[in-house]
């Protein structure tokens, strides 16, 4: 069977950057994505970094470090580990158990309901969650001035059952940054920059292992050709429309409303 061409090389590769990645394929993935192009230099990636977007964290994605180092540290019956991604923020403010952080913005409205269990499905007491997602417009507040530097991200402690609930809207697809170094590798590279839809979290309890990760609604583009190979089987959940009239007054939404369910599980440090 003869070679193939560098660029039918980045079609195969793209192909296979969504949910059947894993940890034996991801690399061969990433470096017939990338044939014959130029890598990003260091002191460019550097150049652009600031405290509200990492371009050394977003060319960790795009090459498939973060999600090669996701998947050989993957503990069996844990949730699996999807990228930081280049927008997380350390000083979200924490909110209560239950909060509405929509506050009349764009967006189709959805109540995001879990739990942080252990592998056996236990509930964690003293479980928290770390929040962040783009808005409605697919910008997240570092990329768009007109949004609150902390629109749509929280952090929240979860009740002793470890359940947490938060109101948001649902995510859109998105480009990664590519006004930089790491933009000019995937042009050079012919690949697309588009992300799915997702939501972020980083999911912790004591004595057992951080999970840093992602939720990704079933229905959104991109699913299976993400551009930082972060789609996990595991990690697609479906957005259900529901009709309860009771939790709606309670959550501030109108019934029927749009409900996100999950459940993490988190291994013992």
């Amino acid at each position: 069977m003869s070679a193939l061409p560098n660029s039918d090389k980045a079609k195969v590769a793209m192909s296979s950057t969504g949910r059947g990645v894993d940890a034996s394929s991801v690399t061969s993935a990433v470096v017939a994505s990338f044939a014959n192009t130029s890598s990003a230099r260091m002191t460019d990636c550097a150049s652009i970094t600031t405290a509200e977007r990492n371009e050394f964290s977003l060319l960790s994605d795009i090459l498939g470090v973060s999600s090669l180092v996701d998947l050989q540290s993957h503990q069996p019956g844990a949730t699996p580990g999807s990228v930081l991604g280049p927008f997380h923020n350390q000083d979200s403010r924490w909110v209560e158990n239950g909060a509405n952080l929509i506050g009349g913005q764009a967006g189709e409205p959805v109540l995001f309901v879990g739990e942080v269990c252990d592998t056996d499905g236990r509930p964690l007491h003293g479980a928290t969650i770390d929040f962040w997602q783009n808005a409605a417009n697919s910008l997240y507040p570092a990329q768009d001035k007109d949004q609150d530097p902390h629109n749509l991200r929280c952090k929240m402690r979860c009740d002793n059952g470890g359940h947490f609930s938060l109101c948001t809207v649902i995510p859109q697809p998105y480009t990664v940054p590519y006004d930089g170094p790491v933009g000019a590798m995937l042009t050079a590279a012919k690949r697309h920059c588009w992300r799915p839809a997702h939501f972020h979290l980083i999911v912790e309890a004591p004595g057992y292992r951080s999970l840093v990760t992602e939720v990704f609604p079933q229905d959104s583009a991109y699913l299976d050709s993400d551009a930082v190979f972060g789609v996990r089987e595991g990690l697609t959940v479906n957005v259900d429309t529901v009709n309860d009239p009771k939790i709606a007054a309670k959550t501030a939404l109108s019934s029927p409303f749009k409900r996100v369910h999950f459940r993490f599980q988190l291994a013992r440090a």
